[in-house]
């Protein structure tokens, strides 16, 4: 049997939870606010955020007067979002700890579900979809996101190309679930469980003022630096690193460099 993807357990979640919340949610505004459009649930409806991570989509939800059953399989993701929900002062919102494969939530009971960027590094992807599929009432809609082909995103590709190049000969990169990256995919998967399947193609950009810059913030942020980071140990990853860090301006320019992000949501009706 193949060894599990890293991906799909807390471990990688647990290390970036807090910059996750201070770089990446604000990027995901954008999709947050595409995917509850799509949804369109009724006024005061119940919703599902799964995967929800320090409240991608949960924070936007409960603004506009939906109560948010909230729920990541990640400690540290789920106390930054319970501390948030205190801070501010949200009783529409209730974070769980939990499994987005064996939901807590009973049959028909949700209004719309969301997963955005969860669902698709589920190991048992058609689970997740069936396990959406149950909490939903007849009709309700759910909203999945996933990425596009990384070529779409050149400065990325590039970044990561020079950190495979950095990193030590023989080094295993960790396995990945095989990734919803075409809408004929997405279509499909979503098809074994929901009905009127629609994919949608949604972009945003992300500046920053340099690419060292970017890389910095990909150390703390970006799920696959992270592990690999974390699996290497400070050590080894410091040379590495620099390695990186210096060849960037040769690769991107030593001026602003913007992080495109494109990605799919794929939009079902429940049975």
């Amino acid at each position: 049997m193949a060894p599990e993807s890293p991906f799909a357990t807390p471990t990688p979640w647990n290390l970036l939870a807090s910059a996750y919340e201070a770089e990446v949610l604000p990027t995901f505004r954008h999709f947050a606010e595409e995917a509850l459009r799509l949804a369109a649930p009724p006024s005061g409806a119940r919703v599902a955020d799964v995967a929800c991570g320090p409240g991608t989509l949960a924070f936007h939800a409960a603004a506009r007067g939906f109560e948010v059953d909230a729920l990541d399989f990640s400690p540290e993701m789920i106390g930054i979002l319970e501390r948030s929900v205190r801070e501010r002062g949200l009783g529409g919102i209730r974070p769980c700890v939990g499994d987005g494969q064996a939901l807590p939530y009973p049959d028909r009971g949700h209004d719309a579900a969301f997963s955005l960027f969860g669902l698709m590094f589920f190991p048992d992807r058609a689970r997740g979809f069936s396990e959406l599929r149950r909490i939903l009432r007849p009709g309700a809609r759910a909203v999945i996101s996933s990425w596009q082909p990384m070529e779409r995103s050149p400065a990325l590709l590039a970044l990561l190309g020079a950190l495979q190049q950095a990193l030590p000969a023989g080094y295993v990169p960790p396995r990945t679930t095989p990734p919803l990256v075409t809408a004929d995919t997405c279509r499909a998967e979503m098809e074994q469980s929901f009905r009127q399947v629609e994919v949608h193609p949604v972009s945003t950009g992300t500046p920053f003022p340099s690419g060292v810059a970017f890389w910095a913030s990909m150390e703390r942020s970006n799920p696959f630096v992270v592990h690999t980071r974390n699996q290497l140990g400070e050590q080894a990853w410091a040379p590495i690193s620099a390695r990186v860090r210096d060849g960037l301006p040769g690769t991107l320019g030593t001026g602003p460099v913007t992080l495109d992000l494109h990605a799919w949501l794929s939009v079902g009706s429940a049975p």
